[in-house]
């Protein structure tokens, strides 16, 4: 492979894509002042909720109210209390819902400076059975393109990750049975923030066999928000795009003890799962708790071949929180999982262990009464620890056993691992302020992750002694490195009439020590360099500044606009800085990579353009974006020498490069009948290195799905509800690939499934699916390929599932 040169960057101004990213936005602004013409330039108003339990007439703290056309809400209050202001004037639809009781909506008249005051009483109804609800937030980070809840809870997810697929624009990277890694429109790993109840977590695993989302099981989850762009600037640091998980029971309702038993068999995968779900409120006290334990194993593909895919995992979680006062609240949450004997297909390794601790302590204060000048609408202050360990193995693998070595002569067998551990610690303090206008919140917070990884290898003489092989000079995967994160932001948001306008700004400082590097990584990276590297160049700081504009508006009562622009930079990760010749998670190929100590932040700068229609029986939602990535942490080939006899005889480093991305994505559904409900989607991706002058890896090939439903709601005692649903997704080949990081081309494929559901004597659900019904044998394009025989991992063949769930 050819080499590529790296020209500095030029820091005199913007790129010629980032001053194009700039005009498209300016022309955007302009066609929105456009829209907003004096027709449309009105006054807002304000609206008091005042929400009921139906039970027994008392207050129902922690009801979400919001607009059905902006998304914008909040919740009640101990007093059972919402106050939305510089809601737009005229007719607008108010929706309510909490855990655990039926959902109202209604249409109110809102009226220039006026405070219109309603009152809702919602009903109890059967918790715990509705589901996980996935959104993609909107470029002001409204909620958007969302599905059905109850229809996202149905998908049989043995990880978290695979809620995400449903989402156009957005895939996940198998590597094993668990661990399914996020790409949010091209972009990956360390790329999309990944939060758990607002705490940012990392994986363990120095190869990625293990992401953020599959250390917490999918039974915990109540809902997911996806960022697709550099909007969540608020949320952390290096944001690119950002996924938010939500746990269940941040809001139990005012009853002692409710909450869900669930378990479920899959065939083919000979999956089990069972979950235990419970949340209650006492006066000033509410609580939460958590268990699950699943196990899969091997699986057959739609050709019949055998794919390893053994795993065990459980959970416990729990939560308790208490009113100190009507207006403050103290949090604490904490959990552990512990997951055993997973078998990892697409990596030359298999993993013994992974196990996670998380804590959490959220404080915050909410005043009741808000005054017509600048007031104080809130504080929060949050601290947060994470632990991972992570231990892995060849066992299993071909290494394991004697063999040959690519020259031809005999190997011993192998006795390979990997001991690595994550320690995340945070914290973040934040305070928001309103006028009758504006809005702001500013605050700070520090993050500080310190990762270490060892890889132990031994060669098995023939008299069953094990020794160090001459040719392995080192055990570190990386250093011992601690890298600390500070960082401070401010968000402004206008409401000009209809218009709203938001801009955030973002500073962050960052510091990576690397402690005890060896001297084989230091000799490497002298030669990738061409000039002495000692330990000193090693510790690196950089000062990143990110800011993002956004705005909004509704073009007649059916459709709005929204638009953003936004660059963030992410400092580049102990795996791309201090790795030892160590197989990348962004190639499809068993390589080695080299760190580089010299990486300079990746910048991506990005704009968008949503448009989305709502109706009493339809909704549509259209999105594009372009891209442009500055810095782009890419590859080139070194002239280092392979740690291993058995990797190829090339060793790649990483380097700073360019790329560029466009896409787009479309999502819709429509009530033909009252109980038929159509739905239909696709999405578009492009993506071009253009250091490398190859397609971008990891560029979901285009697809579009199509699907009914037909729900029978039942008046009667035994059975409430059944339903009938039918999807097919259509995936095409993709033939743009990154060869120089081994992808291949990936065929197209159509898959069917089908799935059947009754709710009986109110609080029990029973459900049968068919996942693949005619047993296709197909590939994800993104996940990972076998080291060994070069084959891209397969999905499961046919798979019946079979799921039953009782509430309480």
């Amino acid at each position: 492979m050819s080499t590529h040169t790296i020209s500095p960057t030029d820091r005199s101004g913007p790129s010629a894509s980032v001053r194009r990213l700039i005009s498209l936005f300016l022309l955007l602004a302009a066609a929105i002042s456009t829209a907003t013409s004096p027709a449309y330039a009105q006054s807002t108003g304000t609206l008091i909720a005042t929400v009921t339990d139906g039970a027994n007439e008392s207050p129902l703290p922690g009801a979400n109210v919001f607009v059905e056309q902006t998304r914008r809400g909040t919740a009640t209050n101990l007093d059972g209390i919402a106050r939305l202001t510089k809601i737009s004037t005229g007719t607008q639809t108010i929706i309510t819902k909490h855990i655990g009781y039926s959902t109202d909506r209604r249409t109110v008249e809102i009226v220039a400076g006026d405070t219109i005051r309603i009152n809702i009483t919602l009903h109890p109804s059967t918790i715990g059975l509705d589901g996980v609800e996935v959104s993609a937030l909107s470029p002001g980070l409204n909620p958007s393109a969302g599905i059905d809840a109850t229809r996202v809870r149905e998908i049989e997810a043995d990880d978290s990750g695979q809620y995400l697929r449903s989402v156009p624009g957005i895939n996940v990277a198998r590597r094993g049975p668990i661990g399914f890694d996020p790409n949010v429109r091209g972009l990956t790993e360390t790329s999309v923030g990944v939060y758990i109840g607002g705490m940012r977590t990392f994986p363990a695993g120095p190869l990625r066999m293990d992401s953020p989302l599959s250390h917490v099981d999918p039974s915990t989850i109540a809902s997911i928000e996806v960022v697709k762009g550099p909007y969540a600037l608020t949320w952390g640091p290096g944001n690119m795009s950002a996924i938010r998980a939500i746990p269940r029971g941040q809001s139990p309702p005012p009853t002692t003890l409710t909450g869900t038993l669930r378990t479920g068999y899959d065939t083919n995968t000979e999956s089990v799962e069972t979950s235990a779900f419970a949340m209650g409120r006492q006066g000033r006290v509410f609580y939460s708790a958590n268990g699950a334990w699943r196990t899969g194993n091997d699986y057959e593909t739609g050709a019949g071949r055998t794919i390893a895919a053994d795993y065990t995992s459980s959970e416990a979680r729990g939560h308790i929180g208490i009113h100190l006062t009507p207006a403050t609240t103290l949090e604490v949450r904490g959990g552990y999982q512990e997951q055993t004997d997973i078998d990892y297909p697409g990596r030359l390794l298999n993993a013994d262990y992974f196990k996670t601790g998380m804590g959490k302590v959220d404080l915050s204060y909410a005043p009741e009464a808000v005054g017509d000048g600048l007031s104080l609408t809130g504080i929060e202050v949050q601290l947060h620890a994470q632990q991972t360990t992570h231990g892995m193995t060849n066992e299993g693998k071909p290494t394991y056993e004697a063999g040959q070595f690519p020259n031809g002569n005999p190997r011993p067998p192998l006795r390979i691992g990997v001991d690595a551990e994550v320690q995340n610690f945070g914290a973040r303090a934040s305070t928001s302020l309103e006028t009758n206008a504006w809005s702001f919140e500013v605050g700070a917070d520090l993050l500080s992750t310190y990762r270490d990884a060892r890889r132990p290898l031994a060669a098995v003489m023939p008299n069953g002694m094990q020794m160090t092989p001459p040719f392995y000079t080192s055990d570190r995967v990386w250093p011992g490195v601690r890298m600390m994160h500070e960082g401070a932001f401010l968000n402004v948001q206008r409401s000009l009439g209809v218009l709203e306008i938001a801009a955030t700004g973002r500073l962050d400082l960052v510091q990576s020590d690397p402690d005890d590097p060896s001297t084989v990584f230091l000799n490497n990276a002298s030669t990738v360099r061409g000039a002495t590297v000692t330990e000193a160049d090693l510790d690196r700081s950089f000062t990143m500044g990110s800011g993002a504009v956004t705005a909004s508006v509704p073009l007649t009562n059916v459709w709005s606009v929204s638009a953003g622009l936004g660059s963030v930079a992410r400092s580049p990760q102990a795996l791309e800085l201090y790795s030892d010749r160590i197989p990348a998670s962004r190639a499809q190929t068993s390589a080695e990579f080299q760190g580089n100590p010299f990486l300079e932040p990746e910048r991506s700068t990005q704009a968008d353009l949503w448009i989305e229609g709502y109706a009493d029986t339809w909704t549509l939602r259209a999105s594009t974006f372009t891209r442009r990535l500055d810095n782009y942490v890419t590859l080139e080939a070194t002239s280092i020498n392979p740690l291993l006899p058995l990797s190829p005889s090339t060793v790649y480093g990483y380097v700073n490069g360019e790329a560029t991305f466009y896409g787009a994505e479309l999502q819709g559904n429509v009530r033909p009948v009252e109980y038929i409900e159509l739905r239909a989607a696709g999405s578009y991706l492009w993506g071009q290195d253009e250091t490398l002058d190859e397609p971008a890896l990891g560029v979901s090939p285009a697809s579009a799905s199509a699907g009914a439903r037909w729900t029978l709601p039942i008046e009667g005692s035994t059975v409430q509800r059944f339903y009938l649903d039918g999807s097919v997704t259509m995936t095409a080949e993709q033939d743009r690939v990154a060869t120089t990081r081994g992808e291949r081309v990936t065929p197209g494929y159509t898959v069917v499934d089908l799935q059947t559901g009754v709710r009986l004597f109110q609080r029990v659900d029973l459900r049968v699916t068919a996942e693949n019904v005619f047993d296709v044998s197909y590939t994800n394009h993104l996940s990972a390929s076998n080291p060994f025989s070069g084959a891209r991992i397969a999905e499961p063949g046919r798979v019946i599932a079979f799921t039953a769930a009782i509430g309480f």
